[in-house]
């Protein structure tokens, strides 16, 4: 498993991870590992369990390649040649990539870019992840919005 932290579109989310994972924790993790090291991803990953299948086995299914990591401890898709983390993990939600030319429509079937948490918070995605990242809403689009962004990470230079 191979993770860019130079890449530049790794820059908000790696950023992200690190200090979320520092406040929670206060240990330095293991930046990237195979699902196969943790001893129960599904349940103990930081993640609720619907939102890692999503992740990897119904979204990391429409990629060529088995993508499924853990970085900084979350459950991610990580495109497997470049290295950019292309969905992540995000307690009871997830958030994804999706191509610039697909934003609105992503926003149109109910994706957002702000979340509201239980507990009076808000989290605004791309404040916190960067540019092209929205919270998904479990469409049907989002495989094909993934696959497209995989294959224009694989052709960026």
């Amino acid at each position: 498993m191979r993770l860019d932290d130079a890449h530049p579109m790794n820059e908000g989310v790696l950023r992200h991870l690190r200090d979320r994972r520092r406040l929670r924790s206060g240990a330095e993790p293991l930046v990237v590992v195979a699902p196969d090291r943790h001893p129960d991803p599904y349940m103990q990953a930081g993640s609720h369990p619907d939102i890692v299948e999503r992740l990897w086995d119904t979204l990391g299914s429409s990629l060529p390649a088995d993508c499924r990591a853990l970085v900084y401890g979350a459950p991610a898709l990580v495109h497997t040649v470049q290295g950019v983390v292309l969905a992540l993990g995000y307690g009871t939600q997830y958030a994804i990539r999706v191509p610039n030319e697909s934003l609105q429509a992503a926003l149109e079937v109910g994706c957002t870019m702000e979340q509201e948490w239980t507990g009076g918070g808000k989290t605004r995605i791309e404040e916190e992840l960067g540019v092209g990242w929205v919270f998904g809403c479990w469409a049907e689009e989002e495989k094909q919005w993934l696959a497209r962004v995989y294959q224009q990470c694989a052709v960026a230079p």
